[in-house]
C-alpha cells in the first residue's frame, strides 16, 4: 500500500459494543451502500469465527452479507494481516469482529489510512469480563468517528452495553466463540449481578 500515490488520507470508523448490538447488521448495510455508491469493497473477518459460515458475515439474526447485497462480495477470512494483491485497488477495508485482529490493526490499518483506503472496523470493545478487547483499544485511539452501540438487557429489557458470559459457558479464557448458548446482553447493573453469581458459583 505504501508505493501508491498518496491523493488523500483515509478515515477510520468504529463501531463497537457489546454482543447483539447489530454491528454485523450494520456492516452489511455500509457495504450495500458503498457498492451502490462504486466503492471497491473488501470484508474481513477473523477465521477463528467460523459460527455460521467461514467465507460470509452473518448476523445473529441470519442475515447474510452474501444474500442481502445485490452485489458479488469478497469476503476474505484471514489470521493477521491482507496480502497486497487482495488489497490491490480496494478503496474501502470493512473488518468483522475487529477485536482479534491485532497485527492488522497495528501495522496494516494505519498504512491503509495513509494510502487514501477508508477503514470501518466492527468489534466488542471489552469482553464479557469488562476488560479492554484485542486490538479494540488501538483502533479506538486511532479512529476519526466512534459510534458506541447498545442492545436490550436480557434481564430488563433496558439498555445493554456489555455483554455476559453465561453460567453455563465454564470456560475462564477471554477468548470463546458462541451465540446466544453462550452469551447474552445485559445492562450494568445486571451485569455486575451476574458477575457476583458467578463468583458463588464458581467458588
Amino acid at each position: 500500500m505504501t508505493e501508491q500515490k498518496l491523493t488523500a488520507t483515509g478515515t477510520l470508523t468504529v463501531y463497537c459494543g457489546p454482543m447483539y448490538a447489530g454491528k454485523t447488521s450494520l456492516l452489511i448495510a455500509e457495504l450495500e451502500e458503498s457498492l451502490d455508491c462504486g466503492e471497491t469493497v473488501l470484508v474481513i473477518k477473523p477465521t477463528i469465527d467460523n459460527r455460521y459460515k467461514e467465507d460470509d458475515v452473518v448476523s445473529h439474526d441470519g442475515i447474510s452479507l452474501k444474500k442481502n447485497t445485490s452485489h458479488p462480495v469478497l469476503c476474505l477470512p484471514v489470521d493477521g494481516t491482507v496480502t497486497e494483491e487482495q488489497l490491490q485497488g480496494v478503496t474501502l477495508v470493512l473488518i468483522d469482529e475487529a477485536q482479534f485482529f491485532e497485527d492488522l490493526s497495528l501495522v496494516q490499518v494505519p498504512d491503509l489510512l495513509v494510502a487514501g483506503v477508508n477503514v470501518i472496523a466492527f468489534g466488542l470493545d471489552m469482553d464479557s469480563e469488562g476488560r479492554p478487547f484485542g486490538s479494540m483499544p488501538r483502533l479506538l485511539t486511532m479512529a476519526d468517528r466512534v459510534v458506541k452501540m447498545k442492545s436490550e438487557c436480557v434481564v430488563c429489557g433496558e439498555d445493554a452495553q456489555r455483554t455476559f458470559r453465561k453460567l453455563s459457558a465454564k470456560s475462564t479464557s477471554q477468548v470463546l466463540i458462541g451465540g446466544a448458548e453462550t452469551y447474552e446482553a445485559r445492562c450494568h447493573k445486571h451485569w455486575l449481578e451476574g458477575l457476583s453469581e458467578r463468583k458463588r458459583w464458581m467458588a
